[in-house]
């Protein structure tokens, strides 16, 4: 498991600014949520964000509303002496709320990247292709306004039927708000 993720890191990775993440440096130690430690990246000597395009998916029962679970994302991933770091603007089709998502850590012995912020957390481990990270995220603190969310959509000139399954899609985030973040090279 530590060598496919590896390997799916080291393909992310290089289709950045040609850095490749050193996975065994820090022993497996569990995520390391934002404590107010160095901020990765603010050290000129460490390396640039690598912008990955992306994918968040909201995981829905009912077919008819998969076309409006899913959103285009942009992860700036990173990796300097260990800690990792993603940040990405959330899709606010899924909230209604403008909100950044930062999230810190480090690799696990059984493989998985475990990350935590100040909106909640995500599991991170190869795609089961083998091209790309799939992280499982939880956002307890996700703010969510789905009058505002409504209105938007209204403003855009979407359908009535359309908007009724967005904010179905929104609804049922908001009642759980668990995600799948996908993003590869």
């Amino acid at each position: 498991m530590h060598r496919m993720l590896g390997i799916a890191l080291a393909l992310v990775a290089a289709c950045g600014d040609g850095y490749v993440p050193d996975l065994a440096s820090n022993g497996g130690d569990a995520a390391v949520p934002n404590d107010g430690g160095p901020d990765v990246g603010t050290d000129p000597r460490e390396p640039e964000a690598v912008g990955l395009d992306g994918v968040y998916s909201v995981p829905v029962s009912e077919p008819v509303l998969e076309p409006f679970a899913t959103q285009p994302v942009v992860v700036d991933w990173r990796e300097a002496n260990g800690q990792y770091r993603m940040d990405y603007d959330f899709p606010t089709d899924f909230t209604g709320v403008s909100q950044r998502v930062s999230l810190t850590g480090r690799l696990t012995a059984d493989g998985t990247i475990e990350l935590a912020g100040d909106l909640g957390s995500a599991s991170c481990e190869p795609a089961p292709s083998g091209i790309g990270v799939v992280c499982t995220e939880r956002f307890p603190q996700m703010r969510f306004d789905l009058e505002r969310l409504q209105r938007d959509f209204e403003r855009r000139g979407l359908p009535a039927g359309e908007i009724a399954r967005r904010i179905e899609v929104a609804s049922f985030f908001q009642s759980d708000p668990i995600g799948i973040l996908s993003f590869a090279p």
